[in-house]
């Protein structure tokens, strides 16, 4: 079975395509927009897939998500705070279309791999930008554009190159394979271990090593992030959903969602569907026009 990567419809204005916001709540499954996009994690930590490949991002790295790259954010620390900041092609003139690629290169610009100096000006100018937007004095975007103009700009020059090293061929197959297979029921360790040629050992140890969980939990807590998301954001019923997450009993979908969430789904849907809770800034909304994965 092929996994859709949902578009994710980003309320950016047409006049000033810029979003700026603060979260304690960044669990999302593989998507992917238009726009481009950073994270920068104030405290604690999480892993972010980009492309199928699996990073770990800590405090005081920013996160590079370049336009169209299917991404996801998943297993985040106790107490971890974000700054996210969407922004479209058109706030840049054409210099950084040329440059775009080159500047969002590797998605994790890690603390450790850059001077001192160099970091604390990043920080600084994403602290100006949040600071420009929430007060939106007259000129704000001028400021605010200003800044994304010397980020980049730093990112280019000084810090480009220096993130995380490139991950094998075999960590993008075995992501990729459990990607694509995520909503099959029947998927086990052993089945996705032969199907690549390896071991059941290696592969169990690959997960690991490389997420921090076992490939069981692995699988359970990316299902039950597209059931969050389907529960907020789309109108199927609870039943549908178990079976479009990837479960095969309503019974097991429930025992793994309360032990995951601490809600029944019915009881996470009226939590959050209305208003929207403290943290979910523009929601993931499943849409019909969808990308599939290049898996």
């Amino acid at each position: 079975m092929d996994i859709i990567s949902h578009r994710e419809k980003k309320k950016l204005e047409i006049t000033f395509p810029f979003l700026c916001w603060d979260s304690e709540t960044i669990s999302f499954p593989p998507h992917w927009h238009d726009c481009f996009e950073m994270i920068f994690v104030s405290k604690g930590g999480m892993y972010v897939s980009v492309d199928d490949v699996i990073y770990e991002a800590s405090a005081g790295d920013l996160i590079l998500v370049n336009s169209g790259a299917i991404h996801g954010f998943f297993d985040q620390h106790s107490g971890t705070v974000i700054r996210g900041f969407q922004f479209d092609v058109t706030i840049f003139d054409e210099s950084f279309i040329n440059l775009r690629d080159t500047i969002f290169q590797n998605p994790i610009l890690s603390k450790n791999t850059i001077k001192d100096a160099v970091y604390e000006r990043l920080r600084l100018l994403l602290c100006e930008i949040s600071d420009e937007y929430r007060k939106k004095a007259i000129g704000y975007q001028l400021a605010v554009k200003s800044r994304l103009y010397e980020i980049m700009l730093t990112i280019l020059r000084e810090a480009s190159g220096r993130s995380a090293m490139p991950p094998s061929l075999k960590s993008k197959r075995i992501l990729a394979f459990v990607l694509k297979n995520i909503d099959d029921p029947d998927l086990t360790l052993e089945e996705a271990a032969g199907a690549l040629g390896l071991s059941k050992f290696y592969f169990s140890h690959f997960f690991k090593k490389n997420t921090g969980q076992s490939f069981h939990s692995y699988l359970n807590k990316t299902r039950i992030d597209f059931a969050k998301r389907y529960l907020i954001e789309s109108k199927m019923t609870v039943t549908d959903i178990v079976f479009q997450s990837g479960f095969n009993s309503i019974q097991t979908f429930n025992r793994v969602f309360r032990a995951l969430t601490g809600f029944s789904p019915s009881e996470y849907r009226r939590k959050n569907r209305c208003p929207p809770p403290a943290g979910f800034v523009d929601r993931f909304i499943a849409s019909k026009n969808t990308k599939k994965s290049n898996y």
